[in-house]
């Protein structure tokens, strides 16, 4: 281990055993279990919050979490050299959450379900705290992806010199664009309105990034770790967000769909509204946006070939995409 995480652990009660790098940080092996040593570049506003969710999932036995330990003198986050802030995490044993077990995947619903019935009216806060906890409306963000995807269309269609990536884009730049307004369409016309208020006034909480890197599996029992992004939103985001990275591993497998959603249900119902709304974000074009975002926020003077892979790979699946959002969720 480096200096400069010795020096950050020299903050606390624990005794290391062994120490080795994962996952972007450091893992200890300690007397009182694994830790996760990594800087902390998340919000110091939303921390106390995340940690009040993290133990009331702990304390319903909902799942093992990563919550923050406290140092020496009872903070959770602690100072390093150079203004800069580590944090310490508890860590579940076991691995990640494998994309192709499909008893994993089924697992992983009925542990997402759990949390999203009891992550509801935790946080009581005062008016201005709640403002910032809450997260952005669907609706703005698919008109302000729209917006994005027309100016990328837009700045190609532009360019004289063209490479694979943007000559595949602004072949089927039209089509996407139609899907990202019939999308907002649906969106607009569903109850969309209901569950977002709904959401606001009885403060349900989405993890905010629910996908397999931050699910572990073992033996005992399962963990969801990685928290730092968790709001007062709609929590079908969660389950947009997962079911869309399977679904876009499996080749949108419709029957792996239905027993996914079954198995969600089977611990936490969905009501018209929340299946419609479901279909409505699946059926926006997101994979593409990304491409898209990133391509015209970084180098456009070199374009990875993995970029022109992913877009063909999401072309490919149009129709098998289409086929199982509206034969599962119509």
């Amino acid at each position: 281990m480096n200096e400069k995480a010795l020096q950050i652990l020299e903050q606390y009660e624990m005794k290391l055993l062994r120490s080795f790098g994962g996952r972007g940080a450091i893992m200890l092996e300690t007397e009182q279990g694994l830790k996760i040593l990594k800087e902390f570049a998340g919000s110091k506003t939303k921390l106390p919050y995340e940690q009040m969710l993290l133990a009331v999932l702990e304390r319903e036995g909902v799942c093992q979490t990563d919550r923050a330990i406290a140092n020496r003198e009872g903070e959770l986050i602690s100072a390093g050299e150079y203004d800069t802030s580590w944090i310490v995490k508890n860590w579940p044993s076991g691995r990640e959450c494998d994309t192709r077990n499909e008893e994993e995947l089924l697992k992983s619903m009925r542990l997402l379900a759990r949390i999203h019935r009891t992550a509801r009216g935790i946080w009581n806060t005062e008016e201005e705290t709640a403002k910032r906890l809450l997260g952005n409306d669907r609706r703005t963000e698919m008109d302000k992806h729209n917006r994005e995807l027309k100016r990328v269309w837009n700045f190609i269609r532009g360019k004289r010199k063209k490479g694979s990536f943007e000559l595949l884009f602004q072949k089927y730049a039209e089509e996407i664009l139609e899907q990202g307004r019939h999308a907002l369409r649906r969106l607009e016309k569903s109850g969309y309105e209901g569950l977002w208020c709904r959401a606001a006034a009885e403060g349900h909480i989405c993890h905010g990034e629910y996908i397999h890197h931050n699910i572990f599996v073992s033996r005992q029992e399962m963990a969801a770790v990685n928290f730092g992004r968790c709001e007062i939103n709609v929590q079908m985001n969660d389950l947009c967000l997962f079911l869309r990275k399977i679904m876009e591993k499996q080749s949108w497998n419709e029957e792996l769909a239905r027993r996914m959603l079954e198995a969600y249900e089977g611990e936490r119902p969905l009501s018209g509204e929340e299946r419609l709304y479901l279909a409505d974000c699946l059926l926006y074009p997101e994979k593409v946006w990304k491409l898209a975002h990133h391509y015209y926020n970084a180098n456009k003077a070199w374009i990875p070939e993995k970029s022109t892979e992913k877009l063909e790979i999401f072309l490919a699946q149009e129709s098998e995409r289409k086929r199982m959002i509206l034969g599962v969720l119509g």
